[in-house]
């Protein structure tokens, strides 16, 4: 830069600064910056002392040094960094630098071109550059730490003349309570001349903020409740917009920044240090039952005070304990019933398993594919959902599509997306396919052997290109894709029958990772517990030694799916403190090889306990209609239930209580 633009630029901010009346406009700035810039130039000259005109070179601390800012925030770096390699994705062919720094404005992490890390260093674009506005002047990192709100510096709004080729968009990042944690800046070696090309920049890093501190505040609070809300239906699954944190007791203990003012602008008063009941039309004990065992329920929630409707999401704590109350009582509870269940937890003590999990986790976050295979109800998508929340992925959308249950005319919509009118019955504005809502995150392609071949071929250039091209776009779109599938098909078999394409086979077999069937597991008696906890929503139950031991030698032809489906039924049966053997659906007792007058007399003790009816009482009544309506509806709980007016665990302990056994019960114990 030329002297004299250079001694132009210390006279013009020492001109503004010495203008004791309202602070002008600084070149073209955008509305609302010129105030906290020239208040910025005040303090630099005359709180700091510093001189506009000086050369000095910005200061980049050792690694030693550097060492104490960073061991600190190890845990808020890993996450950080996830989403700095996702803007940078974004933004790097544009030629910016991306810095993360910390609450006292040191770059303690940052992404940039290689092959300019010279040119980055010497304007201190660099990591372990110190951006404090007491040592540069007016800065967009320093100057972000004194405003604490998103700003842009762009060129000659620099203090320094040293930096007024620079253009620095920086926005702050918060700790739960407010306090400041750190800066992520987006920074142009040459910008262009209009402040208003760095529009989208400033709004680039502040979303990108946003993310990563709503990430870092799931990661502080992973010990607590969560509920995540949205107005929004459709959003509250995609768009982590509002966090609220809930102890064990029901208390609201820190919200994300948009929760708080949301809840507080709605409500006239922090939701922190309430119960969760006295902020939402929702008791704590539905809260948990939600988080545990019902992991894809949107549920409406209301504000108590104004009726304001909001759509919740909830998650489980992911420690060890979990105080869940019942009652007046409290009882703690192995908290292995996290909705997206850890890797070492489905693992269990398995070796197979456990070196399954060991596997996902080295390629995990590599460019590989991975193939799972196993045989129906092993959890093929509960363990993709493990791999994808233990990758850095985790904080982007896990995505599943199951190509077996879709219609084969309307997979390719589902999966690639369409345009506006691209076909007769299209959304009116559209839809983003599978594979797009999944960018940056796992997309699960569940039975992939049953894929049309057609759109195999499409997959296959998808996987190949990073790009998409909706159906009816002429502009591909390009994609962040990572692919987990899963198949119960030999597929090597569909490649030698030209069922499925055998380039296709080999670019998403990866690694493959067999998950063994239940009846295989060595730690089975530890699943079934597990599983119990899990349908039990997180509260201990017994098993009676000899039920137990009919649910160790089951053969388990439908795996996890159907332990979960015996337990459940069991559950609703079971009227004592254990589930006993008269509790099992009839087709474990047969096939657990018991001896047919053992199976006689399991179903004599079950029938000996309902209630004696006198023909002219209200109970004799209320089994008749119940009876009725089991005939009527073909003995199908859920609709008889339905019918009814009450729920299907109402119904199996009154069809126990009155002896009803439904006809294909009686034909197994004959």
């Amino acid at each position: 830069m030329r002297d004299r633009d250079l001694s132009k630029h210390v006279e013009h901010v020492v001109s503004k600064v010495k203008d004791t009346g309202a602070p002008k406009a600084i070149g073209r700035n955008l509305e609302g910056d010129s105030l906290q810039i020239h208040g910025s130039w005040q303090r630099c000259l005359t709180k700091y002392n510093l001189d506009p005109s000086s050369s000095i070179k910005p200061r980049i601390l050792t690694a030693r040094a550097l060492k104490d800012h960073t061991e600190p925030l190890e845990e808020f770096l890993f996450i950080a960094r996830t989403g700095m390699k996702s803007l940078y994705e974004r933004v790097s062919e544009a030629g910016y630098v991306i810095l993360l720094g910390d609450s006292n404005g040191v770059t303690i992490d940052y992404l940039g071109d290689p092959s300019l890390d010279r040119e980055h260093r010497e304007a201190g674009l660099y990591l372990g550059s110190v951006w404090t506005e007491s040592i540069e002047g007016t800065c967009g990192m320093g100057t972000c730490v004194e405003e604490r709100r998103p700003i842009t510096i762009h060129r000659d709004e620099h203090f320094r003349s040293r930096h007024i080729g620079l253009s620095c968009s920086t926005t702050p990042i918060f700790y739960p309570d407010g306090t400041l944690l750190g800066t992520l800046d987006i920074s142009l070696l040459r910008p262009p001349p209009d402040k208003e090309s760095q529009l989208l920049a400033l709004q680039l890093v502040n979303y990108y903020a946003r993310l990563v501190e709503n990430a870092y505040f799931l990661r502080l609070f992973k010990d607590n409740w969560i509920i995540r809300f949205n107005a929004m239906h459709a959003f509250v699954e995609v768009v982590t917009e509002n966090i609220l944190a809930v102890d064990s007791e029901g208390f609201i203990v820190a919200g994300n920044a948009s929760a708080l003012k949301e809840i507080t602008r709605r409500d006239g008063c922090t939701p922190v240090s309430r119960h969760v009941s006295d902020v939402f039309d929702l008791r704590f004990e539905d809260m948990m039952s939600h988080a545990l065992h019902k992991t894809t329920t949107i549920l409406p929630i209301r504000t108590v005070r104004n009726g304001s409707q909001y759509f919740a999401t909830f998650r489980a704590p992911e420690m060890n304990v979990v105080q869940v109350p019942s009652g007046a009582s409290q009882t703690v509870v192995d908290n292995r019933v996290s909705p997206h269940m850890t890797l070492e937890y489905l693992a269990g003590t398995d070796s197979q398993m456990l070196f399954n999990a060991n596997c996902a986790k080295r390629v995990m976050n590599k460019d590989i594919s991975i193939l799972l295979i196993g045989e129906t109800g092993t959890g093929k998508e509960v363990f993709a959902r493990a791999i994808h929340e233990a990758s850095d992925r985790s904080m982007n959308p896990f995505v599943a599509l199951n190509c077996a249950s879709i219609p084969e005319s309307l997979i390719e919509s589902e999966l690639f997306g369409y345009k506006q009118g691209a076909f007769t019955g299209a959304r009116s504005k559209g839809m983003r396919g599978k594979i797009l809502q999944s960018d940056g995150g796992t997309l699960f392609l569940d039975e992939i052997g049953d894929m049309p071949l057609n759109l195999q071929t499409r997959l296959l250039r998808v996987l190949a290109e990073k790009e998409i091209l909706p159906l009816g776009s002429e502009t591909p779109v390009r994609v962040d894709l990572h692919v987990i599938c899963a198949t119960l098909r030999n597929l090597d078999e569909l490649v030698r029958k030209g069922e499925f394409r055998e380039d296709l086979y080999y670019r998403l077999n990866g690694v493959t990772i067999t998950l063994p069937p239940l009846r295989e597991r060595q730690d089975r008696a530890l699943v079934i517990e597990n599983i119990l906890l899990l349908e039990n929503n997180g509260r201990p139950k017994e098993i009676d030694p000899e039920a137990f031991e009919v649910l160790l030698s089951a053969s388990w032809p439908g795996n996890i799916r159907q332990l979960r489906n015996v337990l459940r039924y069991a559950l609703a049966l079971c009227e004592g403190d254990s589930i006993q053997l008269a509790d099992l659906p009839p087709d474990i007792l047969q096939a657990a090889s018991l001896p047919v007058e053992n199976i006689r007399e399991v179903r004599e003790v079950a029938s000996s306990r309902p209630e004696q009816v006198q023909p002219d009482s209200i109970q004799y009544a209320e089994r008749s209609a119940i009876l009725n309506v089991l005939k009527k509806k073909k003995w199908n709980i859920t609709i008889a239930s339905a019918d009814l007016g009450i729920s299907r665990a109402t119904l199996y302990r009154k069809m126990k209580k009155y002896n009803i056994i439904p006809p294909n019960e009686m034909e197994a114990v004959q």
